[in-house]
């Protein structure tokens, strides 16, 4: 056995020496002390003289008169009420709520209109003499044009370069910018 299990074993032992100890001084501290005491049996009324004499000594312990005087709150058994520290906002007619959005449209101007987003996917270029040639698709149909040619009676191809392409939404006159993605496409020459 080396020291390190010898150490242990004697802490052990010291441990459990002390328990034993402290239990047999705690059990010679609690001396019981039975009391015991006679229960007088309750004596029944025989008479009804006895009896009246048993409910007057009963009624001044008890006052039977305050017992239906209590009021319940008939919202007190109620466990989901909303409760709201918020003052009540007096109703509204209808001819009020007609006028207040009536001011509204009034105070707030349309917003501008925009052009759809982008939903062309380019395929390509081919670049002759002097003309570029742009291979866009969109849902399934291909569109071939050239700079100042139009797509879908919808947009013009304004120019192209290298790593985009911008058209003009002409329902609105509005610039748009779709990126090209060299690792995609093709380029032809």
């Amino acid at each position: 056995m080396d020291q390190a299990e010898r150490k242990r074993k004697l802490m052990i032992g010291g441990a459990l020496l002390a328990t034993l100890i402290a239990v047999v001084l705690v059990e010679e501290e609690e001396t019981s002390t039975d009391i015991v005491e006679t229960v007088q049996p309750v004596k029944t009324a025989s008479t009804s003289r006895d009896r009246a004499k048993n409910q007057e000594s009963s009624a001044e312990l008890l006052d039977v008169g305050k017992l239906g005087q209590r009021k319940f709150n008939p919202l007190a058994g109620e466990l989901f009420v909303s409760t709201t520290w918020a003052p009540k906002q007096p109703p509204v007619s209808f001819e009020q709520q007609a006028a207040l959005a009536e001011q509204i449209k009034k105070a707030t101007p349309p917003p501008a209109p925009t052009a759809p987003p982008l939903q062309f996917k380019y395929s390509g270029k081919a670049v002759t003499d002097d003309e570029t040639w742009v291979f866009l698709s969109q849902s399934g149909e291909n569109f071939i044009t050239k700079i100042g040619g139009k797509i879908n009676d919808k947009y013009r191809l304004d120019s192209i370069n290298d790593s985009t392409i911008a058209v003009t939404y002409l329902p609105l006159n509005i610039k748009q910018t779709l990126t090209i993605n060299n690792k995609i496409a093709g380029t032809f020459r």
